[in-house]
């Protein structure tokens, strides 16, 4: 039986092993994009989860019941 290549010696039809591609197109060597979208999805997570804890509050602290019957109104006719 034959020895099969190792990959990175290994030529394809698209491009050869070890060539170089194109250079990026946006390189952010700071890092600032990364840090400002990082923060921005803190801050919208937060603020979701504030309004999911709120909703939770309301709902726990006075539920809501349905009317009183009035007494002196006969079945099927409003007070």
């Amino acid at each position: 039986m034959g020895k099969a290549q190792l990959p990175e010696h290994a030529k394809t039809e698209m491009f050869e092993v070890g060539e170089h591609g194109p250079p990026p197109v946006f390189v952010d060597p700071s890092g600032g994009r990364r840090r400002w979208i990082r923060r921005t999805a803190y801050a919208v997570g937060l603020l979701l989860v504030l309004a999911l804890i709120a909703v939770w509050v309301t709902q726990l602290a006075d539920p809501t019941r349905p009317p009183a019957p009035c007494p002196s109104a006969a079945p099927g006719r409003a007070c």
